[in-house]
Order: structure tokens, then sequence, then C-alpha cells
């Protein structure tokens, strides 16, 4: 876990994304994207059996903490394979969603469910986008949504204020990533099963249990709850807020964009 004592212009730094440590961003980028490819087809399921389940519980909160409605232009940045975008669409029915990735690999797995009809009529695009450098135009969606993706980025803040740019005014954007337990007990246990288990069952799924290795290092490197919704407000969101789920296994995060800046 990166120490709180950091101050906001390490922040501005890149990160290696399995230890929390200054490093060049390209490091951290070639091996997301080398990951990322390597497990595309497997990846919800894995999600699924890794988490027992609890990954469903998590995204319905995810839906339910994002105002999203018939009217609502939707960002889904690292949205991967479509977890977040799908469930949107047959939850809220969004006017539309901008589904994007930094792998071309998961965003061909969600297309084959666009095609199959996930999208269940929400008109969904999607586009390869380094959500640290978005080419996309400012104020131009009301909901940014994000789900384990901001740990995988070695220029977090960059990542936080390319939303924050993109967001209209009062937009609000909702952010699931796994994170630190309070209690010491379930932080052992859970650690433990990051060691191990994660590994374990990505061998299982992939073969590839190295992969796996890594995004259990990626989890542990991440900053704790208080420390992430610092970096927001430091990226400049207002009322930032977070939720805990599963004893803080994982949390939701929610803010605004100022309407005034």
């Amino acid at each position: 876990m990166i120490s709180q004592s950091h101050d906001n212009d390490i922040e501005e730094k890149s990160v290696d994304t399995a230890t929390g440590e200054a490093a060049p961003a390209d490091i951290s980028e070639t091996r997301v994207k080398s990951v990322f490819s390597e497990i595309a087809t497997q990846y919800e399921k894995f999600n699924h059996v890794s988490s027992f389940g609890r990954d469903r519980v998590w995204l319905d909160r995810l839906v339910e903490l994002a105002p999203v409605d018939s009217k609502t232009r939707m960002l889904d940045v690292a949205g991967g394979t479509g977890e977040v975008t799908f469930r949107m669409c047959a939850e809220k029915a969004p006017e539309s969603i901008l589904l994007t990735d930094y792998t071309p690999a998961m965003l061909e797995v969600a297309k084959k469910r666009i095609d199959r009809g996930d999208a269940k009529g929400t008109p969904v695009l999607t586009k390869v986008v380094d959500a640290q450098d978005m080419a996309l135009a400012d104020d131009s969606f009301d909901v940014v949504t994000m789900a384990y993706g901001i740990r995988n980025m070695p220029k977090r803040m960059q990542a936080l204020k390319e939303i924050l740019r993109v967001l209209r005014p009062g937009g609000t954007a909702v952010i699931l990533e796994f994170s630190t337990p309070k209690n010491p007990i379930v932080r052992f246990f859970y650690h433990g099963y990051l060691r191990w288990g994660i590994p374990a069952w990505g061998q299982h799924f992939t073969g590839h249990r190295d992969d796996f290795v890594y995004l259990a290092k990626s989890i542990r490197a991440f900053p704790d709850q208080e420390h992430f919704c610092e970096m927001l407000r430091t990226a400049g969101f207002t009322n930032v807020e977070y939720h805990n789920v599963t004893f803080g296994v994982a949390a939701l995060y929610r803010a605004q964009k100022p309407v005034t800046e």
C-alpha cells in the first residue's frame, strides 16, 4: 500500500502499478496490455469465480450509485469486455455509452457481446483509448464509470484529471476498485488470498500464473480508501465519497465535477 505520507506532487508522477513506487510509465503500460490481451476471453469468468460471485453484487452497487437515466451520455473508462456497460444497459438504458479500453483484445470480446444483443437497444460504441490521455472533447459526458481500471494506470492523477475534463460540469464519476480491508484479521486473510489464491485461479483459467501474480501485486500496491479519495479531491473533484463492499475488499467511489471551476 502506498504510504499516505506521500505528498500530492508524488501522485503527479508515474508509478510501477505492481509496487506503487515511482517508475517510467512504459513499464506498466507494456505489462498491462500484455496481461489483459492474454486473459481477455476468460476475464469475466475469472472475476466471478475468484470473487466467489461477489463481483456481481459490486457491479449492482456501482449501477445503483451512478445517476444514469434515459438522457445520460455515459463514458465507460477501462471498460474492458463491457461488464459495467452491459449491466448499465440492462438496468438503466442510458441515451448512449462510449465503451473504451487500452487493450484492443478486451474490446473485441465486448464487440461480440454487442453483436449478440447484450446492449439491449442502447447505442454502444467502442474505442481504444488511453485513459491517461483521452482524445475526447471537454464537458462531453454526464457520467463516467470505471471498474478495476485505475490501479493499472501508472499516471493515475493524470487519468483522474482526464476524467474530470471530459465530464460536464455537475457530472459524476463512479469508480469501483479493489481496496484495503480495515479489519486486521480480514486484511491478513485477504492478502494471503491475493498472494496464493489469485495466481492459482489464473493458472486454472488461462495457464498464465505470472499474469495473475501481477494482478494480485497491483491490488496490494493500490492506495487505501482515504488516500484515493484525497487523490480525487486533488484532481479537482468535489463531493467525494466511498462505500466499502465485502468488508472493504473493494470500494466504490463517487465524485462530482464542480459546476463552476
